[in-house]
């Protein structure tokens, strides 16, 4: 089972969560998606590609909001690191949803949104559109902004959202975008005195251990969910744990071995979606005796 899976569903599966992300950071805050409109759309989609193969598309979490007879498809996608392929991702992702529509003979279409959350401690610096990725290198480079179809990605550096914005979220997501930039500015312990209720306790212990790669939160676990029994959970609960569970001062060596464990499930992760051994090295920076000990232990098929 890959590290992502502990748990059933991520935390952004969850319809109040999905759709609080959507309203601060996609519609300025306005509340236009309704939870109740939401349900679950597909994340995996095959296709064949120039040789006639079998591909799939596997996405993190895909949401339809059903308002009346009108659709949209609206997916978020995590990352942990820099993608300097994420605006041709993306573009696949958009175009299996709508190239769906044109099978069906559906009209007029309905939009795909894709939004891209970024859990990293620096801002994302690859490319966040067509033209900032192809080269340029050509002497009829200078028409490229006329005649090339110039798609953008929407990025979210997490760990870099205002306060002000992140006072706008009523979710759980609103702790964890105060951990991030908590963690970025060196602030961790004043996580302690967030109240706020933890709505789905299990999720987001995962997605902290998984997305902050940080082992604690997966060893405070078990007796943090014995907690819930005696009433509401906070932040300041799961670290009063860590700490009397001595974690913290044991902070440094649970990160490096959450870290590991982080690691190993990006590999997973982009195993899933592209089992070329070469492409995982390059974009993670790991080493390929690492991506193949990961492959075997999943009993994933790779190529070279």
């Amino acid at each position: 089972m890959a590290e992502k899976d502990l748990s059933e569903k991520l935390i952004e599966d969850y319809a109040d969560v999905f759709a609080d992300i959507i309203n601060v950071l996609a519609f300025r805050g306005e509340k236009l998606l309704n939870p109740s409109n939401i349900v679950d759309g597909r994340t995996t989609s095959r296709y064949k590609d120039a040789d006639k193969k079998i591909r799939e598309h596997i996405r993190d979490v895909v949401k339809y909001d059903k308002q009346k007879t009108t659709l949209a498809v609206i997916g978020i996608e995590n990352q942990s690191r820099v993608d300097k392929d994420m605006v041709f991702r993306v573009m696949g992702y958009d175009f299996t949803s709508y190239k769906k529509q044109i099978d069906e003979g559906e009209h007029p279409k309905h939009p795909v949104i894709t939004l891209i959350l970024h859990f990293g401690m620096s801002p994302w610096d690859g490319p966040k559109d067509i033209l900032s990725a192809i080269d340029q290198n050509l002497p009829y480079a200078k028409y490229f902004p006329e005649i090339i179809s110039n798609l953008h990605i929407n990025v979210i550096d997490v760990a870099f959202i205002p306060e002000e914005t992140r006072k706008q979220f009523i979710s759980d997501f609103r702790i964890i975008a105060d951990y991030f930039c908590a963690v970025r500015e060196n602030r961790e312990e004043e996580l302690r005195y967030h109240e706020q209720e933890i709505k789905h306790v299990s999720e987001m212990l995962d997605f902290f251990a998984v997305f902050g790669r940080d082992k604690r939160f997966k060893d405070c676990k078990p007796v943090i969910m014995k907690e819930i029994e005696k009433g509401a959970v906070s932040m300041c609960t799961v670290m009063d744990y860590a700490e009397r569970q001595g974690l913290t001062k044991g902070r440094q060596e649970g990160r490096q071995e959450g870290m590991q464990e982080g690691m190993e499930m990006l590999v997973s992760n982009f195993l899933k979606k592209d089992n070329r051994v070469k492409y995982t090295v390059e974009m993670l920076g790991v080493s390929e005796e690492m991506v193949l000990e990961v492959a075997k232990k999943l009993g994933i098929e790779v190529i070279p």
